[in-house]
């Protein structure tokens, strides 16, 4: 897989090992500045760092049931940077815990499977094609007008000239 742009990515699940493992597996797929958390609340205090990416545990109370929640976690995650992309990893296969996670702002929801990092892999991927078309579009749009302003300049110089008696209508000058 062809390496990215350098961007920052925070991964959050309280399994240590889950943790390792993606991480891994990212760095052998991405050029990533990864930062591994073991509690939303860890990885909220640290924001500032302006992640580009989240991939977010849905079950972060398990270890310590007075933590913060995935859900609670995307809510406050977004509420400080609604930019971001926030990735949810669970190991609940229920359509009801997907929607609400994507209700929330979560841009798309896995499940920990044995195909799971590569589902990850693959909206990264999306991700990152989504961006380079919208680049893409924001660069031709900005061509298009100067190339149109430069355009209507020239006719509005050439209808000045004329009027000063400096241009004729005929095709060659003089």
């Amino acid at each position: 897989m062809a390496k990215h742009k350098l961007k920052k990515i925070f991964l959050i699940d309280d399994d240590p090992t889950q943790n390792e493992m993606l991480k891994t597996f990212l760095l052998d797929k991405f050029n990533l500045d990864i930062t591994t958390f073991s509690t939303a609340e860890d990885a909220i205090n640290n924001m500032h760092q302006k992640p580009a990416f989240v991939i977010l545990d849905y079950n972060l109370d398990r270890v310590k049931k007075e933590a913060m929640n995935g859900i609670e976690a995307l809510q406050k995650i977004k509420s400080l940077d609604k930019d971001v992309f926030v990735i949810m990893l669970s190991g609940q296969d229920k359509i009801e815990v997907a929607v609400e996670t994507m209700k929330y702002g979560a841009f798309d929801y896995v499940i920990k499977n044995p195909t799971g990092f590569l589902r990850v892999e693959n909206i990264l991927n999306n991700i990152y094609s989504n961006l380079h078309h919208k680049n893409m579009a924001r660069v031709y749009r900005t061509a298009t007008i100067v190339l149109s302003s430069a355009i209507i300049l020239f006719i509005i110089l050439s209808i000045i000239l004329k009027k000063m008696g400096i241009a004729t209508e005929n095709l060659f000058w003089g």
